[in-house]
């Protein structure tokens, strides 16, 4: 067995036991705090990597319109979200043109706090890289790299090499800026190969000079969710990628995601969750047809069956494969790092409008 995913499965045994024993005594652990909403702005990507759902997901490729966008934010806030993750369910942030011109309304608005999102950094031009150096209320710049040289790169995105001299150029943009301006950068790095200890490229040597900076460089251990079963070994043929199986993650009451990662899709659809949904199953509402208020409430039966199926272990498709459920019964150690409030279930029901 893959040891990445041998050392997955066994905190998945341990969280199990945990997650028994306090469904058994009746003890739920949900954030009680609930400031940060998913706001996805472009359902578009220009990648078509291998173990990603976007080459075949149904759900339609959009770009948020400004008006909308402003709108979503002016519903949030006065529902107590402060923070906003900006991150697309599958695309990228930076297909829309207009994404900057957003941000400039996140910084502006003085009910917003903060802001993150994640990039494949391939698309902004130099003048757009400048003009994101200058935002502050950023938290989390967060960019996704893909293969560690050119060849790795084509193999997992399936687009050509032209994108990663582009990658590599913007990266070497982006450290000389950070010399004058530091932004939270951090990236995540999908090697597409099992060890790059004494390999050498250009994105090695980019990457070394933001390490060596105080930037976090995340290496990918290479073992990959199927989106709902969208994705299979077969996609991910060649490269040193483990593509798991629906059964890795022991299941046992609501995901905590469901109180804490709701998404508004560029649609405008209001969706359950934003980690593996790509075509938005667990759909709770449309803004074109209801409120924010009327969508994220109590007396919205869309919201509370979906809560309720999986209080009584009923999981849907992209559920039952999703290696980032939490469930309301593990009290994660990172609750007690961040000093988080928690909640019963049946506060936070009582929370809602």
């Amino acid at each position: 067995m893959n040891s990445n995913l041998l050392a997955k499965s066994v905190r998945n045994l341990r969280n199990a036991v945990a997650i028994n024993i306090n469904h058994a005594r009746g003890r739920e652990f949900i954030p009680k705090k609930r400031d940060c909403l998913s706001i996805e702005t472009s359902s578009i990507c220009n990648l078509k990597c291998c173990f990603c759902a976007y080459p075949k997901k149904q759900s339609a490729k959009v770009v948020m319109d400004d008006r909308f966008f402003q709108s979503c934010i002016a519903q949030a806030v006065e529902l107590g979200y402060d923070k906003f993750d900006l991150t697309p369910c599958t695309g990228d942030v930076f297909m829309d043109r207009t994404f900057l011109n957003k941000l400039d309304h996140l910084e502006q608005h003085p009910g917003v706090v903060s802001y993150s999102f994640h990039t494949n950094f391939t698309i902004p031009r130099r003048k757009d890289i400048e003009r994101l150096a200058q935002f502050r209320k950023i938290e989390g710049l967060n960019i996704s790299i893909y293969g560690y040289d050119s060849g790795t790169f084509v193999a997992i995105t399936k687009s050509p090499e032209k994108l990663y001299r582009r990658l590599v150029h913007n990266l070497e943009l982006l450290f000389e800026l950070m010399k004058d301006r530091a932004l939270p950068v951090h990236f995540s790095f999908h090697t597409g190969a099992k060890s790059i200890r004494g390999q050498s490229s250009a994105m090695i040597d980019v990457l070394e000079k933001f390490r060596k900076a105080g930037t976090a460089v995340k290496a990918s251990k290479n073992v990959y969710n199927n989106w709902g079963g969208y994705i299979t070994q077969q996609d991910v043929k060649g490269l040193p990628i483990t593509v798991v199986g629906p059964d890795l993650i022991y299941k046992k009451g609501a995901c905590v995601r469901l109180f804490t990662t709701i998404q508004i899709m560029a649609t405008g659809i209001v969706n359950g969750c934003a980690c593996r949904d790509a075509d938005a199953t667990l759909r709770l509402g449309d803004l074109h047809e209801k409120p924010l208020g009327e969508i994220v409430s109590s007396r919205n039966p869309a919201y509370m069956a979906l809560i309720e199926e999986q209080q009584n272990g009923e999981f849907r498709p992209v559920c039952r494969s999703c290696d980032y459920y939490a469930s309301i019964y593990h009290k994660s150690s990172v609750y007690g790092k961040n000093g988080t409030e928690l909640q019963s279930l049946e506060e936070f029901r009582s929370s809602l409008p």
